[in-house]
Formats: C-alpha cells, sequence, structure tokens
C-alpha cells in the first residue's frame, strides 16, 4: 500500500497568504517550535490561538469544500467522518529537526501549506520509520501538500536550517470516530490510540517517536 500525495501550488489566495505571512506571534529562537491551532466544528464554534477567529472562519469558508474535496480523491471512505477542522500555525526556528513519524488516526486529511521564507525546507516522506527511500517535496511558498494518513505508511519529517524561522500553516480535517478510521484503515484500534497517546511524551522528554 502506497501513500497518496497532492501537490498543489497557489493554495490560498494572496490576500490570505499575505495576512498569515505578516501574523505577528510570538519569537521563535533556534531549536525550538511554536505551535498555534484553531479548532472549527460544524456549527462553526471555535477553540485555540493563533489565528484570529474571524480569520478562521474565513479560512473555514473558503477552503473547506476544496479540503473535502481532496479528502474525497486520497480517501473517500473517510470522508463521511468529517467532524471539525484544524487551522495551526508552525513557527520552526532555525536548526530544528523534527523526527520521521506518523500522523494521528484522528486526522482524516492532513495538510502543510508552506509560508515563509522565500527559501526554506520542504517536507520528507519515507516508506518506513527507519528513513527508506525518502521523497523530499521541495519548498515553495504558498505550496500545499496534503495527504491522508495511513498507518505505518505515511512516515514523514521536517527539518528547518539557517534560512530562518520556517512558518507554514497545518490545515486537517479531523475526526472522533477513531474506531472507524481503524476499521478503514484494517488496524487494531487499542494498539493505534495507546501508540499516538504516549509518543507526545515520548517525544517531549526523549525526542523520539514509537
Amino acid at each position: 500500500m502506497s501513500l497518496k500525495i497532492e501537490i498543489i501550488d497557489d493554495f490560498l489566495d494572496k490576500e490570505d497568504l499575505n495576512s498569515l505571512q505578516n501574523l505577528k506571534l510570538k519569537n521563535t529562537p533556534d531549536r525550538k517550535m511554536n505551535v498555534y491551532v484553531k479548532k472549527i466544528d460544524k456549527a462553526d464554534k471555535i477553540s485555540g490561538s493563533g489565528i484570529e477567529d474571524e480569520t478562521a472562519l474565513k479560512f473555514q469558508k473558503s477552503y473547506h469544500d476544496k479540503a473535502m474535496k481532496l479528502l474525497r480523491k486520497l480517501n473517500s471512505e473517510k470522508a463521511d467522518l468529517y467532524e471539525y477542522s484544524e487551522f495551526g500555525i508552525t513557527d520552526t526556528g532555525t536548526n530544528y529537526n523534527f523526527p520521521i513519524h506518523n500522523d494521528t488516526p484522528n486526522k482524516l486529511l492532513s495538510g502543510v501549506i508552506f509560508l515563509s521564507p522565500e527559501k526554506s525546507e520542504g517536507t520528507k516522506f519515507y516508506k518506513n520509520k527507519k528513513g527508506d527511500g525518502e521523497n523530499s517535496i521541495e519548498w515553495k511558498v504558498n505550496r500545499g501538500v496534503f495527504f491522508s494518513r495511513l498507518e505505518n505508511h505515511s512516515w514523514h519529517s521536517f527539518n528547518n536550517g539557517e534560512n530562518g524561522v520556517r512558518r507554514v500553516l497545518i490545515y486537517n480535517l479531523m475526526t472522533y470516530d477513531l474506531k472507524r478510521v481503524c476499521e478503514i484503515e484494517g488496524v487494531n484500534p487499542i494498539f493505534v490510540k495507546f501508540k499516538h497517546l504516549v509518543n507526545p511524551y515520548l517525544y517531549r522528554f526523549f525526542k523520539f517517536v514509537i
């Protein structure tokens, strides 16, 4: 089973791109990462930090249909499980390496849009956790990279060099129905849930994931 990846250049409207590039957030030091996430459900109820509520609502109205179309193309069985969206800004400081990992099963569609600077490093995909078969998606401002995760088939990572703070927009379509996701992927829901519960602690204290 191979992972399907969709790459869309000029994903955001120019006005939206500029607003995110110029969004004032706290400084991100060398070898650190700051993450700000806004959650929007089907009733437009909003929680989280980073993007202003009005901006998040605008993005939801502007890009939701586009994202759902991508989900149906990448994994049509998961489309009916959609319950909420996440819009996140991730600012990564220089000389930072994020480990090879697999996204959590509540992510139906995982998306990253490269925002700034003009030159940076994109997202890398692999055949396995060891990093074999690297497929590097080149950085390009306003390029969107989307996939629907598959347990043990969507390993990826990113890093940042010396070109300044790496800013991206994370755009995910989400669900609470982990059991059904695991049924679709053909994996044990108990094992998957345990693994993704402990991974944040392993990364925080030991800088690795299972």
